[in-house]
């Protein structure tokens, strides 16, 4: 795919921005799949129905000293083992219901069974976020309500893959022992919301697909490309602005201002219809960086990006956006965390 520049290696690890890495689960995958995950995700697929051994009812939770501080787990024996995913409810919630297209924001505790001791915390004031639909392993939030906590086992090979992770002190034949207790969740949009606004003439013009997976059609006015980038927002959304070094959800549609008609590149592409990456942290092309920072989420954005801002004056790999191109992009900002 000709995602703008470092964003197909990004692509690998985009949504894995979203959470430490002992959390990752092999829940990623660009468009050519990465890594070894792509069996452990299916084989996690059916795990997480599977019949608990009752082994998390052995594990006594102790509250921590006040409402800021994870709980401790005492384990009955170390090493302890599961063969699959289990989890058990240690308390119901009184929230709103999770569903699986959620983002679920959550504190969790990481604890090795293997010797009973914590690897990673972020509990009060450092909760992560969970693209639950996303990540078979946590499937059992689903259904719960905001406010529940529950204690999951897993499998550290389905957790950090065949490798293990030295850093945190973990193999791949250890089982990690999770507390998570959501705080709240909220649905990315699924296209631009909020208030329309007319694009200044002289611009390309935008038709959006009635088909989600479809690409955006955009044309360009007779005459040259303007010389410098253009941020033309077509709709502004009512969420929050986006800030340097947030993980963004978008859909886009890109096409070279010498052939409009042609798609270089558009989100529809992907399996799931959309891409996630951090954005402002040069990872991404200047115009991108640049100008999807200070928009607010919901906002459908009009981009003309100058090679200098875009690929500059090497153009792209394949040879699909030349060093003269000038790009055109539409974008739509559906989430950011």
């Amino acid at each position: 795919m000709n995602l703008p520049r470092r964003v197909r290696r990004v692509m690998a690890t985009a949504c894995t921005a979203l959470l430490p890495a002992v959390l990752l689960l092999g829940a990623c995958g660009d468009d050519a799949g990465t890594a070894d995950d792509a069996a452990t995700t299916a084989s996690a697929a059916t795990s997480t129905s599977a019949p608990s051994s009752g082994i998390l009812n052995q594990i006594s939770v102790e509250e921590g000293g006040s409402s800021a501080a994870a709980p401790t787990l005492h384990l009955p024996q170390v090493p302890m083992t599961v063969a699959q995913p289990e989890h058990r409810v240690l308390r119901d919630g009184t929230g709103a219901k999770i569903s699986a297209d959620q983002k679920v924001v959550t504190k969790y505790l990481l604890v090795n069974a293997r010797d009973g001791k914590p690897r990673a915390t972020m509990w009060s004031d450092k909760p992560v976020t969970l693209p639950i639909g996303q990540i078979p392993q946590f499937e059992s939030l689903i259904g719960q309500k905001i406010g529940a906590r529950l204690l999951l086992a897993i499998p550290a090979s389905e957790a950090v893959g065949s490798a293990g992770d030295e850093q945190l002190d973990i193999k791949p034949s250890d089982t990690l022992l999770y507390v998570l207790e959501p705080v709240s969740a909220t649905a990315p949009l699924k296209t631009a919301q909020g208030t329309a606004v007319p694009p200044r003439a002289g611009l390309p013009t935008v038709t959006m697909p009635s088909a989600p997976n479809e690409p955006a059609k955009i044309s360009v006015p007779k005459g040259d490309p303007p010389a410098d980038t253009v941020a033309q927002p077509l709709v502004i959304g009512d969420g929050p602005r986006v800030v340097a070094g947030q993980t963004v959800r978008v859909t886009y549609t890109g096409v070279t201002w010498r052939k409009p008609g042609t798609p270089f590149d558009y989100s529809g592409k992907q399996p799931q219809g959309y891409v996630e990456f951090p954005v402002g942290t040069g990872q991404l092309i200047k115009a991108w960086d640049e100008h999807i920072v200070g928009q607010t989420v919901g906002s459908r954005l009009l981009l003309v990006v100058p090679p200098k801002d875009g690929y500059g004056s090497t153009g792209n790999p394949d040879g699909s956006i030349t060093g003269t191109d000038t790009l055109v992009f539409v974008i739509d900002i559906l989430d950011a965390s």
